[in-house]
């Protein structure tokens, strides 16, 4: 009974994991271009038990004499779902989107950098200077393909982007020529690699060398090498990808399986204090 307790046991944390990312997935169904999780499960360590093996004692016996119990479940992986979600327009000339499931923002703070979806971007004027930065609603920097944050004078105009991510800032002075800008954008090969860090935003174990030579990372510049599967939208942006219905069927049905498991502790419960009262 206690092979069974502790089976039940097992498979309840590991299916409360995954009640915390349905919960996680449905609190963020209104988040800009947050990505979906779906939880994976395997088996856990199985053992075989041997009753009576002498040949002498299985005259008759039609099961097999090893017999298996399960250890439970286990969460094998947590996978990112790269889905593209819907568009919303905004109009706003701030919001970029990218469309395509493949592509994320590349934007930096405090030195690390990090990738998002999240194209809600803001100006922030910069300390003791005539310039703004391009930001991201926390503040971090956007990085252009030169790996420098993308700053420019604070009396522009416009803000143009085109699909290839050209960014063209125009001023109000009609006689200086418009500044350019070419959004950095990442492409990650394996999406499951990364972590998640916040403010819906994800970062890549160790350096981005490391995972640019393991064929993890790709720095894409989209005016050079646009197959038409990144493309950058502007005024627009990409909801989640997160489809409250399945999440609610999803999470459903983990409940009936959690029920089940705890259902099963007291069986097995039951079962001992029965064994207790043989005498």
């Amino acid at each position: 009974m206690n092979i069974q307790m502790n089976s039940a046991a097992t498979s309840m944390r590991e299916l409360q994991k995954k009640i915390d990312v349905i919960a996680n997935n449905v609190s963020n169904v209104n988040t800009a271009g947050y990505k979906r999780q779906e939880v994976n499960f395997s088996d856990a360590l199985t053992q075989s038990f041997e009753r009576q093996a002498g040949l002498q004692y299985e005259i008759g016996r039609m099961t097999p004499n090893g017999i298996r119990v399960g250890s439970g479940t286990k969460v094998t992986q947590t996978a990112l779902r790269t889905e593209q979600g819907s568009v919303m327009m905004t109009d706003r000339a701030l919001d970029f989107m990218i469309q395509g499931d493949r592509g994320f923002f590349r934007v930096a703070s405090e030195g690390n950098t990090y990738y998002t979806r999240n194209g809600s971007f803001q100006v922030q004027p910069i300390l003791n200077s005539n310039q703004v930065n391009l930001v991201t609603s926390t503040g971090d920097s956007v990085l252009d393909t030169n790996n420098v944050p993308i700053a420019f004078d604070r009396d522009y105009d416009t803000m143009k982007v085109n699909e290839n991510g050209m960014l063209e800032i125009s001023y109000k002075d009609s006689t200086r020529q418009p500044t350019q800008f070419q959004l950095s954008i990442a492409d990650i090969n394996k999406p499951n690699l990364l972590e998640k860090v916040g403010a819906n935003r994800y970062q890549l174990p160790g350096t981005e060398a490391e995972q640019i030579a393991n064929g993890t990372l790709r720095m894409v510049n989209l005016s050079a090498e646009n197959n038409g599967s990144i493309r950058i939208g502007q005024g627009a942006l990409e909801t989640s990808n997160v489809d409250l219905t399945d999440e609610m069927t999803e999470l459903i049905a983990t409940q009936r399986l959690f029920q089940s498991q705890g259902r099963a502790i007291s069986f097995a419960d039951d079962m001992m204090g029965l064994v207790n009262t043989i005498r």
